[in-house]
C-alpha cells in the first residue's frame, strides 16, 4: 500500500513531469503578438495611419510639377500678305517646344488644412489602440487556452491518483477473496471501478490534446505541434477593484477609442466651418516658348521666364450644403457623445460584474481547497477501513467518489478564477503594458 501512497502524493503535488519540450506562458504570449494575424493586420492598419499623418497628405505643402510639351508639323504654304508679298512653299518644317516648371500653394482654406493634420493624428492614435486592443484580446485568449491545457492536465493528475487508490482497492479485495474474508462480487466491482478509471483517464488524455490544438491556433503554430506546458495556474488574490477601475478609465482602448472618435467628430464639425471661409491659392510658373518655322515673317520665336499670382475663391451659396453639412456634423458629434457614455456605462458593468464573479471564484476556491483536504484525509482513512474490514466496498467507493470530485473542483476552481482574473486585467488594460 505505502508504494501507492507514495505515487498519489507525487501525482496530487504534480511532481511527475513529462520529457516533452516545454513552452511557457510568456513564450506562447510571444508567438501570438508576432504571428497572430490580427495582430499583424492592427500593426499593418496603424503603419498605414502613421504614414498619412504627414503635413503633405493634409495639403499644408506647395505642389511642384514639370512638363513639357513639343508640337511639330511638315506643310505646304501659300501666303499672301498686304504687301503684295505672296510665298508658295513645300515642305514647311514648324515645331513648338514649350517645357514648363510650375508651383501651386494653398496659402490659406479656412484652416481646414491644420484640421486635416489633426484628424490624421487622431487616425493614428486610433491605429495604435486598435493594435493594443489586437493584443489585449490575443493575450487573454492565449491565457485561457494555455491555463486549459493546465487545467486538463492537473484533471488527469486527478484521474491518475484516483486509479491508483482504485488500484490498491482491487488489490485488497482480491487478497481478502482468495483469504475468504471477502467475496468474489467485491473484487468484480472492484475491478470494473478501476476499469471505469482507466477508461476515464484515456478520455481525459484526449481532452489535454484538443486544449493543445486549440493553443495552437490561436498562437498560429502548426496544429499537430506537441509540448509542455507549466504544473500549476497561479492565481492573483490581491486585486483591488478600486485601482482596477482607475487603470481602465485611464487605459482601456475601448474607451480611448469611444473618446477619440468624439475628437474626430468635432473637427469634422470644425471642418464644416473653415468650408464658410476663401481659399487663397499661389502659384508660380517658369516656362520656356520656343517655335520655330522655315518659312514666314517669324522664323523663331522663344520666351522664358517667370510667371505668377493668387486666386482667390470663395463659396458665397451652394444650395446650402454647407449648412446641411454642418448640422450633420453636429449631429455625429452628438452622437459620438452618446456612444461614449454608453461605453462607459457597459465597461464598467463589465469590471463590476467581472470583479464580482472573481472574488466569488476566490471565495469558492478557498472552500474547495479545504474540503479537498478533509476527502483526501476521509479516503486514506476509509482505505484502511477496507484493508482491515470494518468497512465495505460500497462506502469505501463513495469516499472514493467524492475524493475524485473534490479534487477536479479544486483544480476547475482554480482555472476559473484565472478567466475571471485575465477579465479583469484586460478590462484594465493591464495585460499590454
Amino acid at each position: 500500500m505505502r508504494k501507492y501512497v507514495l505515487l498519489f502524493i507525487l501525482l496530487a503535488s504534480g511532481l511527475i513531469s513529462s520529457a516533452q519540450s516545454f513552452i511557457s506562458l510568456d513564450s506562447a504570449i510571444a508567438i501570438v503578438l508576432k504571428k497572430n494575424y490580427n495582430v499583424l493586420i492592427a500593426q499593418n492598419n496603424y503603419q498605414m495611419s502613421a504614414n498619412n499623418y504627414s503635413p503633405g497628405e493634409a495639403g499644408m505643402l506647395p505642389n511642384i510639377s514639370l512638363g513639357a510639351g513639343y508640337n511639330g508639323s511638315d506643310n505646304s504654304i501659300h501666303q499672301n500678305y498686304s504687301t503684295g508679298l505672296e510665298v508658295t512653299k513645300n515642305g514647311v518644317i514648324s515645331s513648338t517646344l514649350n517645357p514648363n516648371l510650375g508651383l501651386t500653394w494653398t496659402l490659406f482654406d479656412g484652416t481646414r488644412m491644420f484640421i486635416a493634420y489633426n484628424q490624421l493624428g487622431l487616425f493614428k492614435d486610433e491605429g495604435m489602440l486598435n493594435v493594443k486592443a489586437a493584443m489585449q484580446d490575443n493575450i487573454a485568449a492565449v491565457v485561457q487556452a494555455y491555463y486549459n491545457i493546465v487545467q486538463q492536465k492537473e484533471l488527469l493528475t486527478v484521474l491518475d491518483s484516483n486509479m491508483a487508490l482504485y488500484k490498491e482497492e482491487m488489490d485488497i479485495a482480491e487478497e481478502q477473496y482468495k483469504i475468504g474474508t471477502g467475496s468474489k462480487l467485491n473484487y468484480l466491482e472492484a475491478e470494473v471501478s478501476y476499469n471505469a478509471q482507466r477508461s476515464a483517464y484515456f478520455r481525459q488524455q484526449v481532452s489535454i490534446s484538443n486544449a493543445v490544438v486549440a493553443l495552437n491556433q490561436i498562437i498560429e503554430l502548426p496544429v499537430e505541434t506537441t509540448y509542455s506546458v507549466s504544473d500549476t495556474i497561479p492565481i492573483h488574490r490581491s486585486l483591488v477593484y478600486d485601482s482596477l477601475r482607475k487603470n481602465m478609465i485611464a487605459q482601456n482602448p475601448t474607451l480611448q477609442l469611444s473618446e477619440t472618435n468624439i475628437k474626430v467628430a468635432e473637427n469634422s464639425l470644425k471642418e464644416t466651418d473653415a468650408m464658410r471661409m476663401p481659399t487663397l491659392g499661389l502659384g508660380v510658373n517658369y516656362g520656356l516658348s520656343r517655335t520655330q518655322s522655315t518659312a514666314g515673317l517669324t522664323l523663331l520665336n522663344q520666351s522664358q521666364g517667370f510667371s505668377g499670382g493668387l486666386t482667390l475663391a470663395w463659396t458665397l451659396f451652394n444650395g446650402s450644403v454647407i449648412n446641411i453639412q454642418h448640422r450633420n456634423a453636429e449631429i455625429n458629434e452628438l452622437n459620438a457623445k452618446y456612444m461614449f457614455s454608453q461605453t462607459q456605462i457597459q465597461e464598467n458593468a463589465l469590471l463590476l460584474i467581472a470583479f464580482q464573479q472573481y472574488a466569488d471564484n476566490l471565495k469558492i476556491l478557498k472552500m474547495d481547497e479545504e474540503n479537498f483536504f478533509v476527502a483526501k484525509e476521509n479516503v486514506f482513512v476509509a482505505l484502511e477501513q477496507f484493508r482491515i474490514g470494518t468497512s465495505n466496498i460500497v462506502q469505501l467507493q463513495q469516499t472514493q467518489s467524492s475524493f475524485a470530485a473534490a479534487g477536479s473542483q479544486v483544480v476547475t476552481d482554480r482555472y476559473n478564477a484565472k478567466v475571471s482574473e485575465t477579465q479583469l486585467l484586460q478590462l484594465a488594460a493591464q495585460l499590454v503594458k
